[in-house]
Protein backbone atom coordinates (compact mmCIF):
# COMPACT_ATOMS: atom_id res chain seq x y z
CA UNK A 1 0.00 0.00 0.00
CA UNK A 2 1.30 3.45 -0.91
CA UNK A 3 2.47 5.66 1.95
CA UNK A 4 2.17 9.43 2.37
CA UNK A 5 4.36 11.66 4.55
CA UNK A 6 3.64 15.38 4.95
CA UNK A 7 5.88 18.16 6.29
CA UNK A 8 3.94 21.39 6.95
CA UNK A 9 6.04 24.47 7.73
CA UNK A 10 4.77 27.89 8.84
CA UNK A 11 6.61 30.86 10.33
CA UNK A 12 4.89 33.98 11.63
CA UNK A 13 8.22 35.04 13.16
CA UNK A 14 11.94 34.43 12.68
CA UNK A 15 14.76 34.69 15.20
CA UNK A 16 15.76 38.41 15.42
CA UNK A 17 19.27 37.41 16.49
CA UNK A 18 19.78 35.69 13.16
CA UNK A 19 18.38 38.54 11.03
CA UNK A 20 19.92 41.71 12.37
CA UNK A 21 17.07 42.42 14.81
CA UNK A 22 14.24 41.81 12.32
CA UNK A 23 11.57 39.39 13.57
CA UNK A 24 9.72 38.97 10.23
CA UNK A 25 6.26 39.30 11.77
CA UNK A 26 3.41 37.84 9.68
CA UNK A 27 -0.09 36.73 10.66
CA UNK A 28 -1.39 33.89 8.51
CA UNK A 29 1.55 31.53 8.02
CA UNK A 30 1.05 29.24 11.00
CA UNK A 31 -2.65 29.02 10.11
CA UNK A 32 -1.62 28.03 6.57
CA UNK A 33 0.61 25.26 7.93
CA UNK A 34 -2.08 24.02 10.30
CA UNK A 35 -4.70 23.96 7.55
CA UNK A 36 -2.39 22.02 5.23
CA UNK A 37 -1.53 19.70 8.10
CA UNK A 38 -5.23 19.09 8.68
CA UNK A 39 -5.82 18.27 4.99
CA UNK A 40 -2.87 15.89 5.02
CA UNK A 41 -3.96 14.16 8.23
CA UNK A 42 -7.52 13.71 6.98
CA UNK A 43 -6.17 12.06 3.82
CA UNK A 44 -4.04 9.58 5.74
CA UNK A 45 -0.59 11.21 5.64
CA UNK A 46 1.81 10.85 8.54
CA UNK A 47 2.09 14.61 9.04
CA UNK A 48 4.62 16.77 10.91
CA UNK A 49 3.75 20.39 11.77
CA UNK A 50 6.74 22.77 12.16
CA UNK A 51 6.16 26.37 13.25
CA UNK A 52 8.46 29.30 14.13
CA UNK A 53 11.42 28.07 16.26
CA UNK A 54 10.65 24.45 15.36
CA UNK A 55 11.36 25.32 11.72
CA UNK A 56 15.13 25.82 11.87
CA UNK A 57 17.09 25.02 8.71
CA UNK A 58 18.69 21.96 10.27
CA UNK A 59 15.39 20.59 11.60
CA UNK A 60 13.51 21.12 8.32
CA UNK A 61 16.37 19.41 6.48
CA UNK A 62 16.36 16.52 8.97
CA UNK A 63 12.60 15.92 8.75
CA UNK A 64 12.48 16.01 4.95
CA UNK A 65 15.61 13.86 4.76
CA UNK A 66 14.05 11.36 7.12
CA UNK A 67 10.96 11.20 4.88
CA UNK A 68 13.23 10.44 1.93
CA UNK A 69 14.61 7.40 3.74
CA UNK A 70 11.12 6.13 4.62
CA UNK A 71 9.46 6.44 1.21
CA UNK A 72 9.74 4.08 -1.76
CA UNK A 73 8.55 4.09 -5.37
CA UNK A 74 4.81 4.75 -5.52
CA UNK A 75 4.77 6.71 -2.23
CA UNK A 76 4.22 10.47 -1.94
CA UNK A 77 5.77 13.29 0.12
CA UNK A 78 3.83 16.53 0.65
CA UNK A 79 5.92 19.54 1.69
CA UNK A 80 4.18 22.88 2.36
CA UNK A 81 5.90 26.13 3.31
CA UNK A 82 4.32 29.38 4.42
CA UNK A 83 6.50 32.32 5.36
CA UNK A 84 8.89 34.86 3.93
CA UNK A 85 10.73 34.19 0.69
CA UNK A 86 13.84 35.91 -0.56
CA UNK A 87 16.73 35.68 -3.00
CA UNK A 88 20.51 35.58 -2.75
CA UNK A 89 23.18 35.88 -5.41
CA UNK A 90 23.72 32.73 -7.46
CA UNK A 91 27.46 31.99 -7.45
CA UNK A 92 27.29 28.91 -9.69
CA UNK A 93 25.68 30.47 -12.78
CA UNK A 94 22.83 27.95 -12.99
CA UNK A 95 20.03 30.51 -12.49
CA UNK A 96 18.97 32.61 -15.54
CA UNK A 97 18.16 35.63 -13.34
CA UNK A 98 21.39 35.34 -11.31
CA UNK A 99 19.45 34.66 -8.09
CA UNK A 100 18.78 31.62 -5.93
CA UNK A 101 15.36 31.61 -4.28
CA UNK A 102 15.15 30.89 -0.55
CA UNK A 103 12.79 30.00 2.26
CA UNK A 104 13.45 32.29 5.25
CA UNK A 105 13.51 29.82 8.14
CA UNK A 106 13.91 30.49 11.87
CA UNK A 107 17.72 30.77 11.95
CA UNK A 108 18.79 31.03 8.32
CA UNK A 109 17.62 30.78 4.76
CA UNK A 110 17.16 27.42 3.04
CA UNK A 111 18.32 27.68 -0.59
CA UNK A 112 16.60 26.19 -3.59
CA UNK A 113 19.90 24.36 -4.22
CA UNK A 114 19.52 22.69 -0.82
CA UNK A 115 15.93 21.74 -1.61
CA UNK A 116 17.16 20.20 -4.85
CA UNK A 117 19.65 18.21 -2.78
CA UNK A 118 16.82 16.98 -0.59
CA UNK A 119 14.68 15.98 -3.58
CA UNK A 120 17.66 14.06 -5.00
CA UNK A 121 17.73 11.89 -1.87
CA UNK A 122 14.28 10.41 -2.65
CA UNK A 123 14.07 7.14 -4.57
CA UNK A 124 12.97 6.99 -8.20
CA UNK A 125 9.20 6.64 -8.44
CA UNK A 126 8.45 8.72 -5.34
CA UNK A 127 6.05 11.61 -5.93
CA UNK A 128 6.79 14.95 -4.24
CA UNK A 129 4.16 17.71 -4.09
CA UNK A 130 5.40 21.11 -2.85
CA UNK A 131 3.26 24.14 -1.96
CA UNK A 132 5.08 27.40 -1.20
CA UNK A 133 3.06 30.43 -0.07
CA UNK A 134 5.93 32.92 -0.03
CA UNK A 135 7.46 35.76 -2.03
CA UNK A 136 10.46 35.40 -4.27
CA UNK A 137 11.53 39.04 -4.43
CA UNK A 138 13.60 41.02 -1.97
CA UNK A 139 13.75 44.47 -3.54
CA UNK A 140 12.83 47.49 -1.42
CA UNK A 141 11.29 49.29 -4.41
CA UNK A 142 8.89 46.45 -5.15
CA UNK A 143 7.78 46.18 -1.51
CA UNK A 144 7.27 49.94 -1.21
CA UNK A 145 5.23 50.12 -4.43
CA UNK A 146 3.15 47.18 -3.22
CA UNK A 147 2.48 48.94 0.08
CA UNK A 148 1.31 52.10 -1.71
CA UNK A 149 -0.95 50.07 -3.95
CA UNK A 150 -2.37 48.20 -0.98
CA UNK A 151 -3.91 51.42 0.35
CA UNK A 152 -6.25 51.82 -2.63
CA UNK A 153 -9.90 50.74 -2.38
CA UNK A 154 -9.62 48.70 -5.59
CA UNK A 155 -6.63 46.76 -4.34
CA UNK A 156 -7.97 46.22 -0.82
CA UNK A 157 -11.17 44.75 -2.27
CA UNK A 158 -9.18 42.10 -4.13
CA UNK A 159 -7.62 40.95 -0.88
CA UNK A 160 -10.74 41.20 1.33
CA UNK A 161 -9.13 43.78 3.62
CA UNK A 162 -10.21 47.26 4.77
CA UNK A 163 -8.91 50.30 2.91
CA UNK A 164 -5.70 51.63 4.53
CA UNK A 165 -5.26 48.43 6.57
CA UNK A 166 -1.56 47.83 7.30
CA UNK A 167 -0.15 45.87 4.33
CA UNK A 168 1.67 42.62 4.88
CA UNK A 169 3.60 40.79 2.19
CA UNK A 170 5.76 37.72 2.48
CA UNK A 171 8.90 39.38 1.16
CA UNK A 172 11.76 39.36 3.65
CA UNK A 173 13.35 42.63 4.70
CA UNK A 174 16.35 43.05 2.33
CA UNK A 175 18.69 44.44 5.01
CA UNK A 176 17.86 41.59 7.36
CA UNK A 177 18.39 38.82 4.83
CA UNK A 178 21.56 40.51 3.58
CA UNK A 179 22.94 40.49 7.11
CA UNK A 180 21.94 36.85 7.47
CA UNK A 181 23.55 36.07 4.12
CA UNK A 182 26.85 37.71 5.07
CA UNK A 183 26.90 35.92 8.41
CA UNK A 184 26.45 32.55 6.69
CA UNK A 185 28.01 33.32 3.31
CA UNK A 186 30.59 30.55 3.24
CA UNK A 187 28.02 27.94 4.21
CA UNK A 188 25.57 29.21 1.60
CA UNK A 189 28.22 29.06 -1.13
CA UNK A 190 29.18 25.52 -0.14
CA UNK A 191 25.52 24.55 -0.46
CA UNK A 192 25.24 26.24 -3.85
CA UNK A 193 28.21 24.32 -5.23
CA UNK A 194 27.54 20.93 -3.66
CA UNK A 195 23.77 20.36 -3.92
CA UNK A 196 23.74 19.63 -7.64
CA UNK A 197 22.70 15.96 -7.81
CA UNK A 198 20.08 14.82 -10.31
CA UNK A 199 16.54 14.22 -9.06
CA UNK A 200 15.07 10.79 -9.79
CA UNK A 201 11.78 11.38 -7.99
CA UNK A 202 8.90 13.31 -9.62
CA UNK A 203 8.43 16.80 -8.17
CA UNK A 204 5.47 19.14 -8.71
CA UNK A 205 5.58 22.64 -7.19
CA UNK A 206 2.76 25.18 -7.00
CA UNK A 207 4.02 28.46 -5.57
CA UNK A 208 2.08 31.49 -4.37
CA UNK A 209 3.44 33.87 -7.00
CA UNK A 210 5.98 34.31 -9.79
CA UNK A 211 9.66 34.93 -9.02
CA UNK A 212 9.22 38.68 -9.65
CA UNK A 213 6.02 39.04 -7.61
CA UNK A 214 4.98 39.31 -3.97
CA UNK A 215 2.60 37.07 -2.00
CA UNK A 216 0.01 38.71 0.24
CA UNK A 217 -0.35 37.77 3.89
CA UNK A 218 -3.80 37.87 5.52
CA UNK A 219 -5.26 37.75 9.00
CA UNK A 220 -6.38 34.12 8.70
CA UNK A 221 -4.39 32.76 5.74
CA UNK A 222 -2.10 33.92 2.99
CA UNK A 223 -4.10 34.86 -0.13
CA UNK A 224 -2.70 31.90 -2.09
CA UNK A 225 -3.53 29.38 0.65
CA UNK A 226 -6.97 30.94 1.10
CA UNK A 227 -7.78 30.52 -2.61
CA UNK A 228 -6.26 27.03 -2.64
CA UNK A 229 -8.59 25.99 0.19
CA UNK A 230 -11.57 27.44 -1.69
CA UNK A 231 -10.71 25.44 -4.81
CA UNK A 232 -9.98 22.27 -2.80
CA UNK A 233 -13.41 22.77 -1.23
CA UNK A 234 -13.00 20.14 1.46
CA UNK A 235 -11.89 17.57 -1.10
CA UNK A 236 -14.71 18.14 -3.61
CA UNK A 237 -12.20 19.22 -6.27
CA UNK A 238 -11.65 16.34 -8.71
CA UNK A 239 -9.25 17.59 -11.41
CA UNK A 240 -5.54 17.11 -12.06
CA UNK A 241 -2.62 19.10 -10.65
CA UNK A 242 -2.61 21.38 -13.72
CA UNK A 243 -6.36 21.96 -13.37
CA UNK A 244 -5.93 22.61 -9.65
CA UNK A 245 -3.31 25.25 -10.45
CA UNK A 246 -5.49 26.84 -13.17
CA UNK A 247 -8.50 27.02 -10.86
CA UNK A 248 -6.42 28.78 -8.18
CA UNK A 249 -4.98 31.23 -10.73
CA UNK A 250 -8.53 32.09 -11.85
CA UNK A 251 -9.26 33.36 -8.33
CA UNK A 252 -6.09 35.42 -7.92
CA UNK A 253 -5.44 39.09 -8.79
CA UNK A 254 -3.28 39.81 -11.82
CA UNK A 255 -0.27 40.88 -9.72
CA UNK A 256 -0.04 37.57 -7.85
CA UNK A 257 -0.01 34.64 -10.26
CA UNK A 258 0.77 31.22 -8.77
CA UNK A 259 3.37 29.23 -10.66
CA UNK A 260 3.30 25.55 -11.65
CA UNK A 261 6.74 23.96 -11.97
CA UNK A 262 7.91 20.37 -12.40
CA UNK A 263 11.35 18.87 -11.98
CA UNK A 264 12.88 15.44 -11.67
CA UNK A 265 11.47 12.53 -13.69
CA UNK A 266 8.22 13.14 -15.55
CA UNK A 267 5.33 10.99 -14.35
CA UNK A 268 2.11 11.19 -16.38
CA UNK A 269 0.12 9.21 -13.82
CA UNK A 270 1.19 11.65 -11.08
CA UNK A 271 0.30 14.70 -13.19
CA UNK A 272 -3.17 13.33 -13.93
CA UNK A 273 -4.00 12.52 -10.30
CA UNK A 274 -6.25 14.50 -8.01
CA UNK A 275 -3.92 16.62 -5.82
CA UNK A 276 -2.78 15.11 -2.50
CA UNK A 277 -3.72 11.57 -3.63
CA UNK A 278 -1.72 8.91 -1.78
CA UNK A 279 -2.73 5.57 -3.20
CA UNK A 280 -2.73 5.71 -7.00
CA UNK A 281 0.83 6.75 -7.76
CA UNK A 282 2.79 5.13 -10.55
CA UNK A 283 6.25 3.89 -9.74
CA UNK A 284 7.42 4.72 -13.23
CA UNK A 285 8.07 7.96 -15.07
CA UNK A 286 6.99 9.07 -18.53
CA UNK A 287 8.43 5.92 -20.01
CA UNK A 288 10.79 7.18 -22.66
CA UNK A 289 10.51 3.90 -24.47
CA UNK A 290 6.78 3.49 -23.84
CA UNK A 291 3.84 3.27 -26.20
CA UNK A 292 1.26 5.69 -27.53
CA UNK A 293 -1.50 6.97 -25.24
CA UNK A 294 -3.62 9.99 -24.42
CA UNK A 295 -5.86 10.49 -21.40
CA UNK A 296 -8.15 13.19 -20.12
CA UNK A 297 -10.62 13.61 -17.25
CA UNK A 298 -13.95 11.79 -17.43
CA UNK A 299 -15.73 15.12 -16.96
CA UNK A 300 -14.64 18.76 -17.07
CA UNK A 301 -16.20 22.13 -16.24
CA UNK A 302 -17.46 23.95 -19.33
CA UNK A 303 -15.81 27.21 -18.27
CA UNK A 304 -12.88 29.49 -18.99
CA UNK A 305 -10.06 26.98 -18.33
CA UNK A 306 -9.25 24.84 -21.40
CA UNK A 307 -9.01 21.06 -21.31
CA UNK A 308 -5.61 19.50 -20.64
CA UNK A 309 -4.61 15.98 -21.69
CA UNK A 310 -1.74 13.74 -20.62
CA UNK A 311 0.09 12.23 -23.59
CA UNK A 312 2.79 9.62 -24.08
CA UNK A 313 4.60 8.72 -27.29
CA UNK A 314 7.51 6.38 -28.06
CA UNK A 315 11.00 7.77 -27.49
CA UNK A 316 12.12 10.19 -30.21
CA UNK A 317 8.61 10.72 -31.58
CA UNK A 318 6.41 13.82 -31.90
CA UNK A 319 2.66 14.15 -31.48
CA UNK A 320 -0.51 15.88 -32.65
CA UNK A 321 -3.94 15.95 -31.00
CA UNK A 322 -7.37 15.93 -32.62
CA UNK A 323 -10.55 16.92 -30.76
CA UNK A 324 -14.12 16.80 -32.08
CA UNK A 325 -17.68 17.35 -30.92
CA UNK A 326 -18.68 14.08 -32.66
CA UNK A 327 -16.45 10.98 -32.80
CA UNK A 328 -17.57 10.22 -36.38
CA UNK A 329 -15.59 13.26 -37.55
CA UNK A 330 -12.40 11.29 -36.93
CA UNK A 331 -13.30 9.20 -39.99
CA UNK A 332 -11.81 11.58 -42.54
CA UNK A 333 -12.88 9.49 -45.56
CA UNK A 334 -16.55 9.31 -44.64
CA UNK A 335 -17.03 12.59 -42.78
CA UNK A 336 -14.02 14.80 -43.43
CA UNK A 337 -16.12 17.22 -45.48
CA UNK A 338 -18.31 17.91 -42.45
CA UNK A 339 -15.43 19.18 -40.34
CA UNK A 340 -15.26 22.89 -39.54
CA UNK A 341 -13.68 25.13 -36.90
CA UNK A 342 -16.72 24.79 -34.66
CA UNK A 343 -16.75 20.99 -34.47
CA UNK A 344 -13.19 19.82 -35.12
CA UNK A 345 -9.69 20.83 -34.03
CA UNK A 346 -6.35 19.36 -35.10
CA UNK A 347 -3.13 20.70 -33.65
CA UNK A 348 -1.26 19.59 -36.81
CA UNK A 349 -3.28 22.07 -38.88
CA UNK A 350 -2.06 25.14 -36.99
CA UNK A 351 1.40 24.32 -35.61
CA UNK A 352 4.28 21.84 -36.03
CA UNK A 353 4.28 18.51 -34.28
CA UNK A 354 4.97 18.68 -30.58
CA UNK A 355 6.98 17.03 -27.84
CA UNK A 356 6.17 16.79 -24.15
CA UNK A 357 3.92 14.94 -21.74
CA UNK A 358 0.82 17.13 -21.80
CA UNK A 359 -1.36 19.13 -24.18
CA UNK A 360 -3.69 22.02 -23.32
CA UNK A 361 -6.26 23.04 -25.91
CA UNK A 362 -5.62 26.54 -27.30
CA UNK A 363 -8.11 28.94 -25.78
CA UNK A 364 -9.71 29.96 -29.09
CA UNK A 365 -10.26 26.32 -30.12
CA UNK A 366 -11.62 25.46 -26.67
CA UNK A 367 -14.10 28.34 -26.79
CA UNK A 368 -15.30 27.35 -30.28
CA UNK A 369 -15.80 23.65 -29.59
CA UNK A 370 -17.30 23.90 -26.10
CA UNK A 371 -20.23 26.07 -27.22
CA UNK A 372 -23.30 23.87 -27.35
CA UNK A 373 -21.28 20.69 -26.85
CA UNK A 374 -22.03 18.21 -24.06
CA UNK A 375 -19.01 16.00 -24.80
CA UNK A 376 -15.67 16.28 -26.60
CA UNK A 377 -13.90 13.31 -28.23
CA UNK A 378 -10.15 13.05 -28.68
CA UNK A 379 -7.32 11.00 -30.17
CA UNK A 380 -3.54 11.21 -30.50
CA UNK A 381 -1.25 10.85 -33.51
CA UNK A 382 2.51 10.42 -33.38
CA UNK A 383 5.23 10.66 -36.01
CA UNK A 384 9.00 10.12 -36.00
CA UNK A 385 9.56 13.45 -37.81
CA UNK A 386 9.07 16.96 -36.34
CA UNK A 387 7.69 18.28 -39.64
CA UNK A 388 6.06 15.45 -41.62
CA UNK A 389 4.10 12.21 -41.27
CA UNK A 390 6.76 9.49 -41.00
CA UNK A 391 5.96 6.05 -39.53
CA UNK A 392 2.88 7.58 -37.93
CA UNK A 393 0.51 5.89 -35.49
CA UNK A 394 -2.85 6.82 -33.97
CA UNK A 395 -4.63 5.84 -30.75
CA UNK A 396 -8.04 5.48 -32.46
CA UNK A 397 -8.16 4.59 -36.16
CA UNK A 398 -10.55 6.19 -38.65
CA UNK A 399 -12.41 2.89 -39.07
CA UNK A 400 -12.89 2.65 -35.30
CA UNK A 401 -13.71 6.35 -34.79
CA UNK A 402 -16.83 5.72 -32.70
CA UNK A 403 -14.73 4.13 -29.95
CA UNK A 404 -12.68 7.30 -29.35
CA UNK A 405 -12.49 8.35 -25.66
CA UNK A 406 -14.33 11.48 -24.59
CA UNK A 407 -14.77 14.08 -21.85
CA UNK A 408 -18.20 15.09 -20.60
CA UNK A 409 -18.64 18.87 -20.33
CA UNK A 410 -20.53 19.78 -17.18
CA UNK A 411 -21.90 23.05 -15.86
CA UNK A 412 -19.50 25.01 -13.68
CA UNK A 413 -20.20 24.38 -10.00
CA UNK A 414 -17.36 26.25 -8.30
CA UNK A 415 -17.60 30.00 -8.94
CA UNK A 416 -14.33 31.48 -10.05
CA UNK A 417 -12.60 28.19 -10.80
CA UNK A 418 -13.13 28.29 -14.49
CA UNK A 419 -16.73 29.12 -15.33
CA UNK A 420 -18.56 32.18 -16.54
CA UNK A 421 -17.38 35.09 -18.62
CA UNK A 422 -18.21 37.82 -16.13
CA UNK A 423 -16.26 38.80 -13.05
CA UNK A 424 -13.10 40.81 -12.62
CA UNK A 425 -11.47 41.85 -15.94
CA UNK A 426 -8.15 40.08 -16.43
CA UNK A 427 -5.31 39.36 -18.83
CA UNK A 428 -3.01 36.37 -18.37
CA UNK A 429 -0.13 34.73 -20.20
CA UNK A 430 2.24 31.79 -19.67
CA UNK A 431 5.24 32.50 -17.46
CA UNK A 432 7.66 32.25 -20.40
CA UNK A 433 7.76 32.35 -24.20
CA UNK A 434 10.61 31.12 -26.44
CA UNK A 435 12.33 34.25 -27.79
CA UNK A 436 12.87 32.48 -31.10
CA UNK A 437 9.28 31.29 -31.33
CA UNK A 438 5.94 32.55 -32.57
CA UNK A 439 4.38 35.71 -31.16
CA UNK A 440 2.90 35.26 -27.66
CA UNK A 441 -0.79 34.77 -27.08
CA UNK A 442 -2.66 36.28 -24.13
CA UNK A 443 -5.96 35.29 -22.54
CA UNK A 444 -8.12 38.40 -22.13
CA UNK A 445 -11.42 38.98 -20.38
CA UNK A 446 -12.66 42.60 -20.19
CA UNK A 447 -16.16 41.44 -19.21
CA UNK A 448 -19.20 40.52 -21.28
CA UNK A 449 -20.17 43.15 -23.87
CA UNK A 450 -16.97 45.16 -23.44
CA UNK A 451 -14.07 45.99 -25.74
CA UNK A 452 -10.39 45.80 -24.92
CA UNK A 453 -6.89 46.96 -25.79
CA UNK A 454 -3.57 45.33 -24.88
CA UNK A 455 -0.31 47.08 -23.94
CA UNK A 456 3.09 45.37 -23.88
CA UNK A 457 6.37 46.96 -22.81
CA UNK A 458 10.02 46.11 -22.19
CA UNK A 459 9.83 47.77 -18.76
CA UNK A 460 6.84 47.97 -16.43
CA UNK A 461 7.73 51.55 -15.50
CA UNK A 462 6.60 52.71 -18.96
CA UNK A 463 3.05 51.97 -17.75
CA UNK A 464 3.38 54.76 -15.16
CA UNK A 465 2.75 58.46 -15.72
CA UNK A 466 6.28 59.25 -14.60
CA UNK A 467 7.94 57.47 -17.52
CA UNK A 468 5.21 57.46 -20.22
CA UNK A 469 7.02 60.21 -22.16
CA UNK A 470 9.91 57.81 -22.77
CA UNK A 471 7.81 55.32 -24.70
CA UNK A 472 8.74 54.52 -28.29
CA UNK A 473 8.06 51.76 -30.81
CA UNK A 474 11.03 49.77 -29.56
CA UNK A 475 9.95 49.63 -25.92
CA UNK A 476 6.16 49.98 -25.93
CA UNK A 477 3.13 48.79 -27.87
CA UNK A 478 -0.53 49.69 -27.40
CA UNK A 479 -3.04 47.95 -29.66
CA UNK A 480 -5.32 50.99 -29.29
CA UNK A 481 -2.73 53.11 -31.13
CA UNK A 482 -2.98 51.16 -34.40
CA UNK A 483 -6.36 49.38 -34.47
CA UNK A 484 -9.88 49.89 -33.05
CA UNK A 485 -10.68 48.30 -29.74
CA UNK A 486 -10.88 44.52 -29.89
CA UNK A 487 -13.94 42.45 -29.01
CA UNK A 488 -15.15 38.87 -28.86
CA UNK A 489 -18.58 37.27 -28.73
CA UNK A 490 -17.34 35.03 -25.92
CA UNK A 491 -14.84 35.80 -23.16
CA UNK A 492 -12.20 34.94 -22.23
CA UNK A 493 -10.69 35.26 -25.70
CA UNK A 494 -7.23 34.97 -27.19
CA UNK A 495 -5.14 37.96 -28.28
CA UNK A 496 -1.93 37.38 -30.25
CA UNK A 497 0.74 40.08 -30.33
CA UNK A 498 1.42 41.20 -33.95
CA UNK A 499 4.54 39.51 -35.31
CA UNK A 500 6.36 42.75 -36.16
CA UNK A 501 5.70 44.12 -32.65
CA UNK A 502 6.92 40.86 -31.09
CA UNK A 503 10.13 41.11 -33.10
CA UNK A 504 10.80 44.70 -32.00
CA UNK A 505 10.02 44.29 -28.33
CA UNK A 506 11.83 41.01 -27.75
CA UNK A 507 15.00 42.42 -29.39
CA UNK A 508 14.91 45.38 -27.00
CA UNK A 509 13.98 43.54 -23.80
CA UNK A 510 17.21 44.21 -21.94
CA UNK A 511 16.14 42.36 -18.78
CA UNK A 512 14.80 39.31 -20.61
CA UNK A 513 11.14 40.01 -19.80
CA UNK A 514 8.11 41.70 -21.35
CA UNK A 515 5.36 43.30 -19.26
CA UNK A 516 1.68 43.54 -20.15
CA UNK A 517 -1.71 44.89 -19.12
CA UNK A 518 -5.21 45.29 -20.58
CA UNK A 519 -7.58 48.24 -20.83
CA UNK A 520 -11.33 47.82 -21.23
CA UNK A 521 -14.02 50.17 -22.51
CA UNK A 522 -17.76 50.01 -23.15
CA UNK A 523 -17.45 51.61 -26.59
CA UNK A 524 -15.83 50.14 -29.74
CA UNK A 525 -14.28 53.52 -30.59
CA UNK A 526 -14.14 55.68 -27.45
CA UNK A 527 -12.85 55.48 -23.89
CA UNK A 528 -16.21 55.06 -22.11
CA UNK A 529 -16.42 53.49 -18.65
CA UNK A 530 -12.85 52.36 -19.10
CA UNK A 531 -10.48 50.70 -16.67
CA UNK A 532 -7.16 48.86 -16.60
CA UNK A 533 -5.90 45.63 -15.05
CA UNK A 534 -2.81 47.50 -13.79
CA UNK A 535 -3.55 51.24 -13.44
CA UNK A 536 -0.86 53.86 -14.15
CA UNK A 537 -0.50 54.54 -10.43
CA UNK A 538 0.88 51.03 -9.95
CA UNK A 539 2.10 50.31 -13.47
CA UNK A 540 5.48 49.15 -12.21
CA UNK A 541 3.72 46.09 -10.75
CA UNK A 542 2.38 44.86 -14.10
CA UNK A 543 2.68 41.09 -14.71
CA UNK A 544 5.35 39.82 -17.07
CA UNK A 545 6.69 36.77 -18.85
CA UNK A 546 10.27 35.65 -19.40
CA UNK A 547 11.87 35.34 -22.82
CA UNK A 548 13.25 31.82 -22.94
CA UNK A 549 16.19 31.12 -25.22
CA UNK A 550 15.54 27.41 -25.44
CA UNK A 551 14.57 25.64 -28.66
CA UNK A 552 10.89 25.83 -29.53
CA UNK A 553 8.90 23.80 -32.03
CA UNK A 554 6.99 26.88 -33.15
CA UNK A 555 10.23 28.17 -34.62
CA UNK A 556 10.02 25.30 -37.12
CA UNK A 557 6.65 26.48 -38.45
CA UNK A 558 6.39 25.44 -42.06
CA UNK A 559 3.79 23.72 -44.21
CA UNK A 560 3.84 20.02 -43.50
CA UNK A 561 0.76 19.19 -45.56
CA UNK A 562 -2.11 17.18 -44.20
CA UNK A 563 -2.35 13.52 -43.44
Amino acid sequence: MAKGIAVNIGLNFVNPAAYNGWNGELAGCINDARDMNQIATQLGYAATLMTDAEASASEVTRVIGQAARQLAAGDICLVTYSGHGSQINDVTGDEPDGKDETWVLWDRQLLDDELNGLWSSFEAGVRIFVLSDSCHSGTVARVMSFQQKFKSAEFAAQYDRPVNAPPRVRAADPAAVQANYLANRSNYEVSQWTHRASVNASVTLISGCQDNQLSSDGDANGLFTQRLKEVWNGGAFSGSYAQFHSAIVARMPSDQTPNLFRTGVGNLAFEAEKPFTIGTGSAGGTGAGGGLSISGPSSFANGTTPLTFSVSVPSGHYFAVEIATDASLFNSTANGAQRNDSNFYASWKVSPFRQGSSFMMPLDAWNRLRQGASRLYYRLWCTSSPTSWVNYQVTTSDSNAQSAPSVALVAQTQPGSGGGDAGVPAITAPTAFPANGAAPRFQVNPGAGRYYAVEVSTNSWYFTDQYSAQRNDNNFYGSWKVTPFQSSALYPAAYTLPAEVWSRLRDNATNGRLYYRMWWTESPTQWVGYGCTTPNSSGQNAPSFALSREFDMDALAQSGGSK
